[in-house]
């Protein structure tokens, strides 16, 4: 599996000015990158919840936020015991599938909330797990059971490309 994952980070290489490191046959790929000039880490990691395995991709991408948030998938926020939810506005994608943007007192959480770029997003990011905006970038973890589709050279170029622009809607 990894094998086809590295694969797949050699082929964003010819399309994201970046480079894989692999250090050895058994451990796991990273990408490290820039995004119109923006720092990109790509890694992976893995997590049992209820004796269930699950793969993460996980993406940082740096940049300048003017304000801190998260998002995060309602069904993965349960899955966690995160406890009682406060402080949060329901946004949906197309599919109808609810995911928590918090804190909603905050004025530029509520004025992204209503911008194409996050819908965008939603629609595409496919077991987005959370996404946290800072002041210094963006991190996020896509939870997946199919790691090697979920790398493939497209697939990773448009979400890297919506993600550049929600930073760029949140700067």
């Amino acid at each position: 599996m990894w094998d086809a994952v590295h694969r797949n980070l050699l082929d964003l290489e010819d399309h994201v000015d970046g480079k894989v490191f692999r250090r050895s046959f058994a451990a796991r790929p990273v990408f490290h990158g820039k995004i119109n000039g923006n720092e990109l880490t790509i890694n992976f990691s893995t997590d049992k919840i209820d004796k269930q395995r699950y793969t993460y991709i996980d993406i940082s991408l740096s940049g300048a936020s003017k304000f801190n948030c998260t998002l995060t998938s309602h069904s993965w926020l349960k899955k966690q015991n995160a406890g009682e939810i406060n402080d949060y506005i329901s946004v949906r994608n197309t599919e109808n599938v609810e995911y928590l943007l918090r804190p909603a007192s905050d004025p530029g959480v509520k004025k992204l909330s209503k911008k194409t770029a996050l819908v965008q997003l939603l629609d595409d990011f496919q077991g987005l797990a959370y996404l946290f905006i800072g002041k210094t970038g963006i991190l996020c973890e896509l939870e997946t059971t199919a790691v090697v589709k979920a790398t493939e050279v497209e697939t990773l170029k448009k979400r890297l490309l919506l993600l550049d622009q929600l930073a760029g809607a949140t700067g």
